[in-house]
């Protein structure tokens, strides 16, 4: 058997495995595999790096997420997608172009769907508890929040549904996406070499992470930098960026780490003197203020207000 063969096998085998309930139990056990990995590499590697407070805040934070993403949001998405796919306008075949067509769909949704999360006041207060951590390590990958509704607020991705992407293999090319992802939530990794302008690895999605001037809104892809690349957001990482936020939290509580973000949305929002202001704070990017004062990425670097880049 050839190294084709082979990876076909391997994913069709996710794939059924992903499409017959045990998604959750491969997603589970490889993560926690990579989590040891990481933790045993840090008690040898010498540099105090890891913060426990923290590194238990996540675990607990995750275990209130994924609980509800499980017994709740999870088969909701699910069902949603089922049902578009019954609606769907064409069919992505099992062979070795649909698993390609199929990987790159899903992640220019992660693209489409991220880069919204960063630009939309509302969506950026949900998905403000995974960037709260002033660490970086894999803990901090699954660091969400139920608000998430386990990717409802993620429509792009119910597009592959759409187009015809069944959804076991759209279940277990978003298992590698994400695979890839968690990965590239490391310190531990320095440069990869080459890959470093074509992929999102660790060193790429650190500069994510950070809250340094030119870092604020630059590399949203999670495997393919392509997207990046093309509509002009990468950013090299030039320097060890300081993660968090550029009002940071200064909290390890769960409830803070679930709602941060909708508390200081909700704070600016009563704050604007009539609902139009109130309004606006919820598609408006991050930072507009109802008085001019504006903190957005455009306003922190300098760039008038309208400008294009990301």
């Amino acid at each position: 058997m050839d190294l084709l063969d082979s990876a076909r096998t391997i994913l069709a085998d996710v794939a059924w495995k992903m499409g017959h309930g045990q998604g959750f139990w491969i997603t589970f056990g490889t993560y926690m595999t990579m989590l040891a990995i990481e933790r045993i590499a840090y008690l040898f590697e010498g540099a105090p790096r890891w913060d426990e407070r923290d590194a238990w805040a996540n675990v607990g934070n995750a275990l209130v997420t994924l609980a509800f993403d499980a017994l709740v949001f999870g088969a909701i998405v699910v069902g949603v997608y089922l049902w578009v796919y019954e609606h769907r306008i064409a069919s992505v075949p099992f062979v070795w172009w649909g698993w390609v067509l199929a990987f790159v769909l899903n992640d220019l949704a992660y693209y489409i769907d991220h880069r919204i999360a960063h630009r939309t006041g509302f969506l950026w207060a949900i998905h403000t508890s995974h960037h709260s951590s002033r660490e970086m390590n894999l803990l901090v990958a699954n660091r969400g929040t139920i608000l998430g509704s386990g990717g409802l607020i993620s429509p792009t991705y119910f597009v592959l549904a759409l187009v015809g992407v069944h959804p076991a293999m759209w279940l277990a090319v978003k298992f590698f996406g994400n695979l890839w992802g968690i990965f590239n939530h490391t310190r531990l990794v320095g440069r990869m070499g080459v890959l470093e302008n074509w992929l999102c690895t660790p060193a790429n999605h650190r500069v994510h992470h950070g809250v340094d001037t030119p870092y604020l809104d630059r590399n949203y892809g999670q495997t393919l930098l392509i997207w990046d690349r093309l509509f002009g957001t990468w950013q090299r990482e030039t320097v060890p960026p300081t993660f968090g936020l550029v009002e940071q939290m200064d909290s390890h509580r769960i409830w803070d780490i679930q709602t941060w973000g909708v508390q200081r949305l909700a704070a600016r929002m009563r704050a604007a003197p009539t609902w139009g202001d109130r309004l606006r704070y919820l598609w408006k990017p991050p930072g507009w203020s109802h008085d001019g004062r504006h903190s957005t990425t455009e306003a922190i670097r300098g760039e008038p207000t309208g400008s294009t880049s990301a």
